[in-house]
């Protein structure tokens, strides 16, 4: 009897033992649960500030790179628009060599296509004209191309003027980075359309009817 009653004691021991330790565990459980959104949430905010920080960092860079553009594009289109607009016809064909090598393949190929029209009369008239850059400004610009808006002056000569002739104009010059140069882009040289060979024919006037001769009636 007295092993039995032990028995029981011991059981009963045993299971207010258990209850005790069961509620210590489920604290400790909701202790740890918290952690996990609130890392999740770090994670993002994490992300969202490494986001955040390459975008400035690219921007910064982009402006970085059109600020450089802009100095560079416009001190290369005030030297090489002076070889572009100067010429003279004794050293026409250094002075348009010099010229397309400061430009990209495209416009080379439409400045040579212009002159291949221009230069007859250039020759024929002996002209010789020198440009001056007065002021360059920029109009629009990206890392790789940009805009130049020039105020030039053009002094030219040739065999019926012997007095120099001034002309301005506000040229416009697109200048493209290849490689590490900066070279004139556009605008593309456009040529006269081609004479006609015969004069075109004025339109035909229309003909008067001749006045019929009136029959005389004899009384």
């Amino acid at each position: 009897m007295e092993t039995d009653s032990e028995s029981r004691r011991s059981a009963r021991r045993a299971g207010r033992e258990d209850k005790r330790s069961a509620p210590s565990k489920a604290p400790a459980a909701d202790r740890r649960s918290p952690a996990t959104p609130m890392l999740a949430l770090l994670g993002c905010a994490c992300l969202v500030m490494a986001v955040c920080c390459l975008y400035l960092w690219h921007q910064e860079s982009h402006d970085r790179a059109v600020a450089h553009a802009r100095d560079d594009a416009r001190a290369a289109a005030q030297s090489e628009a002076k070889d572009l607009l100067s010429y003279n016809f004794k050293t026409l064909d250094y002075d348009l060599s010099k010229a397309k090598s400061e430009m990209t393949p495209g416009m080379a190929k439409s400045f040579g296509d212009y002159w291949a029209i221009f230069r007859p009369s250039v020759e024929k008239s002996q002209t010789q004209a020198l440009t001056q850059i007065q002021v360059t400004g920029v109009t629009d610009a990206t890392p790789t191309r940009v805009e130049v808006v020039l105020f030039v002056k053009m002094i030219s000569v040739n065999a019926a003027h012997k007095e120099p002739q001034v002309d301005t104009s506000w040229p416009r010059l697109q200048m493209r980075k290849i490689g590490k140069r900066w070279l004139i882009d556009g605008p593309r040289m456009t040529t006269p359309p081609p004479a006609s060979a015969s004069p075109t024919p004025a339109p035909a006037s229309p003909k008067k009817p001749s006045a019929s001769p009136k029959s005389s009636k004899k009384p």
